[in-house]
């Protein structure tokens, strides 16, 4: 235990790292969540047109945001996890790390009337486990891609804000995705440390 009597050399350690001046990162490949929502909605526009309805997107659960009008799908990423060990590239100045993740995202179809949500969700399916998906993806990013998408899984009904029953069916889509993250090469060219030397022969 510190007295009173102790000296600055005597408290504890600290260090200090100068870090070397360094221009700015180079632009780096990386999308936000938003962004992978903005991909995935092109697509199912794409892909599930609908005769005599707007097919509404809504990105992400939002708490007091109100659902719009069926017919709509909701787009939730629900997990992200690296699928393989990282690899390396550099710059003159900077190491630039990469690993492929797979993304995990929930698409919820809300319809009434007669449009039918398991159809809808089939015909999702359908197109996002054929080779058409990855040509359309390709003209959206060069580091997101599609992989499978589980079998429709048909929800209870949902009750809206005029309480009536609304048709809903969910999928599981599997996405990979190529960020990349940027590190200096040289982290410190200088260190300052004190530190508080121990004695055995006082309590702590």
């Amino acid at each position: 235990m510190a007295n009173g009597n102790q000296t600055n050399d005597e408290q504890s350690a600290k260090v200090t790292a100068k870090a070397t001046e360094d221009g700015a990162f180079p632009e780096l490949k990386n999308l936000s969540y938003k962004e992978m929502y903005n991909i995935v909605g092109k697509f199912i526009q794409k892909a599930i047109p609908i005769k005599g309805a707007e097919l509404q997107i809504v990105k992400g659960f939002n708490n007091r945001v109100a659902t719009p009008e069926p017919p709509y799908v909701v787009l939730q990423i629900i997990d992200e996890n690296q699928i393989s060990t990282t690899e390396t590239r550099y710059t003159d100045k900077h190491k630039i790390l990469w690993a492929r993740s797979e993304i995990t995202m929930n698409m919820s179809f809300v319809v009434t009337g007669n449009i039918a949500a398991l159809q809808m969700a089939k015909s999702l399916v359908v197109r996002f486990n054929d080779a058409w998906a990855s040509e359309q993806f390709a003209q959206y990013s060069d580091i997101f891609f599609p992989l499978y998408c589980k079998d429709v899984k048909i929800e209870k009904f949902a009750v809206n804000a005029e309480d009536q029953y609304d048709d809903s069916s969910s999928v599981t889509a599997f996405f990979e995705y190529h960020p990349e993250f940027g590190v200096c090469e040289g982290s410190a060219k200088e260190i300052v440390m004190s530190v508080l030397s121990a004695d055995p022969e006082n309590d702590v």
